[in-house]
């Protein structure tokens, strides 16, 4: 069986995505793009300040803090922050999350990217990454087990989950 089919539904999400964090950060007033295979946030409100290191909602470089308030005024309730983990390459292929946080509880993760460079890869992806998601959520943390079958992909979840999570503060 084929897996070409597979390789542009991959493509083609992999595609969307980058269309999506670039037009956050267009639209959200950012002065440049995040680099691939580094770690972004991307916020709701506020410009980017790229030369102190630190931001105010949009995005920011790795290592550098996020806040989420707008200048002159009170700190409002704390809106939704997504931020891009780094990429981590395994031997089957690379593996990127994106946390969304509300404050300092992760609420989503989303896979960007999975191996998928085979069938097997797939379904294996297909099936692991909802469930490290679902536990990173309930763990609220980095620390989560290891899918059985998974190995590599989990061990690089988590190591671009916590790149999004020291990336946060």
């Amino acid at each position: 069986m084929s897996t070409t089919p597979w390789r542009g539904t991959l493509l083609f999400a992999g595609s969307l995505a980058t269309i999506a964090v670039a037009a956050v950060t267009r639209f959200a007033g950012a002065t440049e793009p995040p680099q691939a295979g580094s770690a972004s946030v991307v916020g709701t409100s506020g410009t980017s300040s790229g030369t102190s290191g630190t931001t105010s909602g949009t995005t920011a470089a790795p290592g550098a803090s996020a806040t989420n308030t707008q200048s002159g005024a009170a700190p409002a309730a704390a809106a939704p922050v997504v931020i891009v983990g780094n990429t981590v390459q395994t031997r089957y292929g690379p593996v990127q999350v994106s946390v969304t946080f509300t404050g300092k509880t992760i609420t989503a993760v989303q896979a960007l990217q999975v191996p998928g460079g085979h069938q097997e890869s797939v379904m294996i992806n297909n099936y692991a990454a909802p469930i490290l998601a679902q536990e990173a959520v309930a763990a609220n943390s980095a620390k989560i087990d290891t899918v059985s079958g998974a190995t590599f992909t989990s061990q690089a979840y988590k190591t671009s989950l916590q790149s999004a999570i020291d990336l946060l503060g």
